[in-house]
């Protein structure tokens, strides 16, 4: 088997090669925070808990590891969908869905252990300039500066971490789709199973469910907080809805990736009849095109809505609820809190908006050649593509303001009911929406204008 995964894997690199870069993001992330770690076990184990650093560098391993596992679907779907012939010819020759998943698994590991090594190599400089700059921005003057080397364990258990985490993401979330399809090889899109059906709705509805008792919580005075507003202490009142306020971020981000697929398309069909879809062919085949491709859609705006609630979350969180020093402390508690936490996830999350875009322009060569052949001009191709781009930006941004909207009001209320002064303003529900907005529209439009301008090249050479 092994010897088919690497075979396979020389055949079909140029169908993953666009995903490698997530991966050495990815590898540069994870190995920026092990070779940290392993750097001041070396020379800095003598020191207490409060004076290592070794936190810094632990968080955004884990929350980017996770992250990675979570966006890896979107990159595998897309993949697969575009060498579906291959996997048809695989099954008919025997292949059950538990061995085609081990080959993308396989196929997926070895390039997490590629994409880890080259990402560990970029990311030794940057480790001191990390732990500089965390520290001197949140003014932990006494802890120690990291020295400048490169770890042999910590390269090792980086190239290993990414590889076993591809790996196991390669192999689950394959194996869900093959074994879907194993009842129509000709169709690796099909619709889930009963089951999977049933299963599914159970947890949109114990997700709605817990979002509604969490939201709930939060809008009365607790007992906890009844207790320290008896002793006059707003600060610490307010704190008591920490936990609450983590628990509507991650279950509002599980329940939109739950339901992405089925609102998306019906905002895109409402927001879009201000646009000229009658009356321009390119408005109207960028908006056709954004309907159809519903795999890339929620592949790309799932995890961006992710990414900006948490953003705003955390913002909320550590500069209007947690926030009980001078306004220079919490500015700078806040930024530290933003990088420990959320760096590493929005970071894959960008990365993974990049390598879908380019997976998914280069599948769109059939899509080209019939628009040419209906009488597009390169220009009007391009035009085409930043009208998609637009779509899918507006898109996230109305997710992305509805969504912190409810946030955004709790977080209002726990501030009147706990007597702290109001720090958030609501323009904030559109501030980090309003940021991912810009990169989506500029990711999508650029990638997708030069695969048009590549195409016309090589159709010229080929006349």
């Amino acid at each position: 088997m092994l010897r088919i995964i690497w075979l396979q894997f020389k055949h079909s690199w140029k169908a993953w090669f666009a995903a490698l870069f997530l991966f050495i993001v990815t590898g540069f992330l994870t190995g920026t925070c092990l070779n940290g770690i392993f750097t001041i076990a070396d020379h800095f184990s003598h020191l207490s808990r409060m004076e290592n650093p070794s936190d810094i560098f632990y968080y955004p391993m884990i929350f980017g590891v996770i992250t990675l596992f979570i966006v890896s679907s979107g990159v595998i779907k897309l993949v697969i969908n575009s060498m579906s012939k291959e996997y048809t010819l695989w099954t008919i020759l025997g292949a059950n869905p538990n061995q085609l998943a081990i080959l993308i698994g396989g196929q997926l590991a070895l390039l997490g252990a590629i994409g880890a090594f080259i990402g560990f190599i970029f990311a030794v400089p940057f480790t001191v300039a990390l732990d500089t700059w965390v520290t001197n921005l949140t003014g932990f003057v006494h802890m120690p500066i990291i020295p400048l080397e490169f770890s042999i364990p910590a390269c090792f258990w980086t190239v290993a971490f990414i590889f076993t985490i591809s790996g196991m993401a390669g192999y689950l979330h394959s194996h869900k789709l093959f074994v879907n399809s194993q009842t129509d090889i000709l169709n690796f899109k099909k619709r889930r199973s009963k089951f999977q059906s049933i299963t599914h709705l159970l947890l949109i509805l114990i997700s709605a469910l817990g979002l509604i008792v969490s939201y709930g919580n939060s809008l009365i005075v607790t007992s906890q907080a009844q207790h320290y507003l008896a002793l006059g202490n707003s600060h610490e009142a307010g704190k008591t809805y920490t936990q609450n306020l983590m628990i509507i971020m991650l279950l509002s981000i599980i329940l939109f990736a739950l339901v992405a697929q089925l609102i998306l398309p019906k905002i895109i069909k409402f927001w879009t009849q201000i646009l000229p879809r009658q009356t321009s062919a390119t408005v109207n085949t960028a908006y056709w095109n954004t309907m159809f491709d519903k795999n890339y859609l929620s592949s790309l705006i799932a995890p961006l809505f992710g990414g900006s609630f948490l953003l705003t979350g955390v913002t909320y969180i550590t500069s209007g609820i947690t926030n009980g020093g001078t306004n220079q402390e919490a500015t700078a508690n806040s930024i530290a809190s933003l990088v420990i936490y959320l760096g590493a996830p929005l970071l894959i999350i960008l990365a993974n908006v990049l390598v879908i875009t380019v997976i998914v322009s280069k599948q769109q060569r059939t899509n080209l050649n019939q628009l040419f052949l209906l009488g597009f001009t390169s220009t009007n191709a391009i035009v085409e593509r930043i009208m998609e781009a637009v779509i899918y930006a507006v898109t996230f941004f109305i997710c992305g303001v509805i969504g912190n909207l409810p946030l955004y009001l709790t977080v209002y209320r726990i501030e009147v009911i706990t007597h702290k002064p109001i720090t958030v303003s609501w323009l904030s529900t559109m501030a980090w929406p309003a940021g991912l907005f810009g990169i989506i529209l500029i990711f999508v439009a650029a990638v997708g204008g030069w695969h048009v301008l590549r195409f016309e090249k090589s159709a010229e050479k080929q006349m």
